[in-house]
């Protein structure tokens, strides 16, 4: 598993940035995360929008989701290493695409000021590779809500690990299931009936698993790659990219 690096851009002086660096999970693969310092003046300066981005920008009205919202184009620009910004659009589930650079595939995600960006370079563009994303600052709240999205094998998993922090477990499973959800691309999964997670080897920091998900005729096996960061503030990151197997 590859070591994280600093990513360079021309831009960086004009940004703290307190926060961004990247992983390669996989081969093909660039997941970066970005501690949001920036104001939305910055963003709005240094990254061009298409009309429609616009127009769906302006239906956030709180800043820090505008913040977020913006960062997360920003920082997915950059780990595509692409000299001019990408077009990027939506399809009818509001998955993430480059309707004119079909060879990527690219997922984003927040949480609490903090942003990841996920690209994969497809191998084969008529039968893309499924991929997705998802961080978590972790939060007390996984525990009370975590009997809606555990499977029964994976509770008994969890309680069998007491020398590893449950809360920590929790938020792999939380987060392994929401990347793979957004690989799914679909919408209308059950956490608990649909999607399984398991095979985790995890020492704290970072780790590996499988997942699959199942629903109708869709069965769908999937690498997934986790790591834990110490944000700025002191408060645990929770992250995990899935990539098709």
């Amino acid at each position: 598993m590859a070591a994280s690096k600093s990513i360079n851009t021309q831009n960086a002086a004009h940004s703290p940035m307190p926060l961004l660096q990247t992983h390669h999970p996989f081969p093909d693969t660039t997941f970066g995360l970005w501690h949001i310092v920036e104001e939305e003046s910055f963003f709005r300066a240094e990254l061009p929008l298409s009309e429609a981005e616009k127009a769906e920008l302006a239906l956030h009205q709180y800043p820090t989701r505008r913040l977020e919202w913006l960062a997360g184009r920003w920082l997915l620009h950059q780990v595509s290493q692409s000299p001019t910004r990408l077009t990027l659009a939506k399809d009818a589930f509001s998955k993430p695409f480059f309707p004119e650079n079909q060879h990527l595939s690219c997922s984003l995600s927040h949480s609490k000021g903090t942003v990841a960006a996920y690209i994969l370079t497809q191998k084969n563009e008529a039968k893309p590779t499924l991929m997705g994303c998802d961080i978590q600052v972790m939060t007390e709240k996984m525990k009370r809500v975590s009997l809606k999205f555990l499977r029964i094998e994976e509770k008994k998993w969890v309680e069998s690990r007491p020398d590893l922090d449950e809360l920590e477990l929790l938020h792999l499973f939380w987060s392994a299931k929401e990347s793979l959800y957004k690989a799914h691309g679909m919408k209308q999964l059950d956490f608990r009936a649909h999607i399984l997670v398991d095979n985790i080897d995890w020492d704290g920091l970072r780790g590996t698993g499988l997942g699959r998900v199942e629903k109708g005729d869709f069965k769908k096996s999937f690498y997934l790659s986790f790591g834990k960061i110490i944000l700025p503030d002191g408060a645990p990151l929770i992250w995990a990219a899935c990539k098709g197997a």
